[in-house]
C-alpha cells in the first residue's frame, strides 16, 4: 500500500508541480516566434494583449515574487529582498528563447521545492501587513495566491498557444 502525504504543504507541492507541468507542455517543441505571438494587439475590454512568452514569464515571476514575500512574513528575509527571479528583466529578450525559458521554468520549480521543503506547518500561520498598502498578508495566502496567479496565466497561455497553432 502506498502512503500519501496529505499535508497542506504536500498539497501545495502537487499543485505547483501540476502548474509547472502545464508550462513545460506549453513550451514543448515551441519555436521562438511563437513566444512573441499575440492573438490581437489591443482589446476595448482590458487593453493590450500579452504574448505567449509574456504570459509564461509572468506566471513564473509572480510565483518567485509571492513566495519570497511569504519568507519576509516569516522573518527570513528583508522586504527589500522580495523580488521575482529576474527583477526588471522579467520580460527581457532572453525570455523569447524557448530553451532559456524552459531552463528558467525548471530552475524556479526547483526553487519552489526548496522553499516548500523549508516550511513547517506552523510557518503557514505567519502574517504581516504589507509595508506599503497595509493590506493583511499571510504565508498561506501568498502560497495560494502564487498557485492561483500561475493557474490564471497558464490558462491564458494555453488559449494563446491553441490560437497560435491555428495560424
Amino acid at each position: 500500500m502506498t502512503t500519501i502525504d496529505t499535508s497542506e504543504i504536500a498539497a501545495y507541492r502537487r499543485l505547483f508541480d501540476a502548474k509547472y507541468g502545464e508550462i513545460e507542455e506549453l513550451l514543448a517543441d515551441l519555436p521562438a516566434a511563437a513566444l512573441t505571438w499575440k492573438p490581437f494587439v489591443d482589446s476595448p475590454w482590458k487593453g493590450p494583449c500579452g504574448s505567449l512568452g509574456w504570459l509564461i514569464s509572468h506566471a513564473v515571476s509572480s510565483t518567485v515574487y509571492l513566495l519570497p514575500r511569504a519568507e519576509w512574513q516569516m522573518g527570513r528575509i528583508e522586504w527589500g529582498n522580495v523580488n521575482g527571479d529576474e527583477g526588471d528583466e522579467e520580460f527581457g529578450p532572453a525570455n523569447l528563447d524557448p530553451a532559456y525559458l524552459t531552463a528558467r521554468v525548471k530552475h524556479t520549480q526547483e526553487w519552489v521545492h526548496i522553499f516548500l521543503d523549508s516550511l513547517m506547518p506552523g510557518d503557514l500561520e505567519h502574517g504581516k501587513l504589507h509595508p506599503v498598502s497595509q493590506r493583511p498578508l499571510s504565508v498561506r495566502y501568498d502560497i495560494q495566491h502564487a498557485i492561483e496567479h500561475m493557474s490564471q496565466h497558464n490558462g491564458h497561455a494555453q488559449l494563446t498557444r491553441q490560437l497560435w497553432a491555428l495560424t
